[in-house]
């Protein structure tokens, strides 16, 4: 009993306190990113060293080091991510109006880069592991790849329960590609799939001509693949999964809190058509206004509208603001885009619609 609920509490412990620290570790001044990232950097170089080290070996001992290391190597992609270091060459909001394939290509755009380095991860984990007896990381490596990727979609597609709150201020765009929704086609086919695939796995470790090796190397993976399950209903069930990382967040609550001194209010976008001509030094104006908090917690603004001398593009984040000219694109029609945690989007509609020239 205990070979199998020993690697099941470990690979709860690791997946618990791996994603509480890259979000506490996310959730710091911007100025500590740059030593958080290199300090992560030399972790993957140490994890890729001790893959490649026990490729060979078919001990337990090799089995947890491998499994650990690749966590530490699916850890480093994570918080490259969430830092805003590799995301993807878009960094604005999801137009108004975008849907199907076009919506699914500008999503695409805005997190490609990030994909891109986790196949590379991936690439490079099978690369050490090629023809080897221990198996453990490239296992692992894969039901994280292709979970994640399944949950990215569903999330794409539709969810009640979407995790925005875990997105940095700096990310805080990201959330205007997902979508509110009580269900999705795809749920239930992903869920079976992996569900089926857990069985397979627990079965074949529980078979008797397994070595304790054999069993482990599956039971790691399997573990790791039953919490991604669970993270799947968890994006349909009405249960903050928030709550499991509490401790980590606590980092974010700076970011978070409202003028009012309230923390943790809930992420939410607002949209608006830019009618007519504006007055770009009005504009301006108002973007200042918004980079400084006079209509609440505003994490950024960004939009396209037209003036008297051409298209214009604006934006506000971090602070700073920014309008430069453009030209029309025939897909994105003139608007506004904000997102914050609370904040008026009434009275900020109303200070951009008085900026028609």
């Amino acid at each position: 009993m205990l070979e199998i609920a020993l690697p099941i509490l470990i690979t709860v412990l690791i997946w618990w306190f791996s994603t509480g620290a890259i979000l506490y570790i996310d959730g710091l001044p911007r100025r500590t990113q740059c030593w958080s990232f290199g300090v992560a950097t030399l972790l993957l170089l140490a994890a890729l060293a001790v893959i490649w080290h026990t490729a060979g070996e078919t001990t337990t001992i090799a089995a947890y080091a491998a499994f650990i290391a690749v966590i530490i190597v699916w850890g480093w992609n994570e918080l490259a991510f969430l830092t805003g270091t590799i995301v993807g060459a878009r960094r604005e909001p999801c137009p108004p109006g975008a849907t199907g394939w076009l919506r699914f290509r500008l999503a695409t755009a805005a997190i490609i880069d990030h994909e891109i380095a986790i196949a590379l991860s991936g690439v490079a984990v099978a690369l050490l592991t090629y023809d080897a007896p221990n198996q453990v990381a490239l296992w692992t490596f894969a039901v994280l790849w292709v979970m994640r990727l399944s949950a990215k979609i569903n999330i794409f597609l539709g969810a009640p329960n979407i995790p925005e709150a875990f997105l940095p201020a700096h990310l805080s765009y990201l959330a205007t590609y997902f979508r509110r929704r009580p269900m999705n086609a795809l749920l239930p086919v992903s869920v079976t799939a992996a569900t089926i695939v857990l069985v397979l796995m627990v079965v074949r470790a529980a078979e008797p001509a397994a070595t304790p090796f054999q069993a482990l190397a599956l039971l790691l993976p399997a573990s790791m693949l039953a919490l991604a399950i669970l993270e799947h209903w968890l994006m349909f069930m009405p249960i903050p999964s928030t709550l499991l990382w509490k401790w980590g967040l606590a980092s974010h609550q700076r970011q978070a809190a409202d003028p009012s001194g309230r923390h943790g209010a809930r992420l939410h976008s607002w949209e608006a058509p830019m009618l007519g001509a504006v007055d770009p030094g009005a504009l301006k104006g108002v973007l200042d206004q918004v980079a400084i908090g006079q209509f609440g917690q505003v994490i950024s603004v960004s939009g396209t509208s037209r003036s008297e001398d051409g298209w214009i593009r604006f934006l506000v984040e971090n602070g700073r603001t920014e309008l430069r000219p453009v030209a029309a694109r025939r897909f994105q029609p003139a608007f506004v885009t904000a997102v914050g945690r609370d904040f008026d989007a009434v009275k900020l509609g109303k200070a951009l619609a008085a900026c028609a020239a």
